[in-house]
């Protein structure tokens, strides 16, 4: 859940009236705040690394992994669906 309640508090104010180093900040703290995916990413690596310790020695490489594909999927969710309203 993003924290955008000075956007909303602005927007009900009067419209949109961010500058566009404002808005840029906003964007910034919007998409930095996502960290779903890289969460999901890591418990499933973990997983992973656990299913397959009985066949191969466990290491950090699966949830490492995980964490990294998660974080870029944050990235992008931010971008894209969480944080749309503040690129226009």
């Amino acid at each position: 859940m993003t924290n955008n309640s000075s956007i909303d508090n602005q927007q009900q104010k009067g419209g949109n009236q961010l500058t566009p180093e404002q808005r840029k900040e906003e964007l910034t703290k919007c998409i930095l705040s996502q960290y779903r995916l890289c969460a999901a990413g890591t418990i499933g690596g973990a997983g992973f690394s656990v299913l397959r310790s009985q066949s191969v020695r466990p290491t950090a490489w699966p949830m490492l992994g995980g964490a990294f594909v998660g974080t870029l999927g944050d990235f992008v969710y931010g971008y894209f669906v969480e944080c749309a309203s503040l690129r226009t």
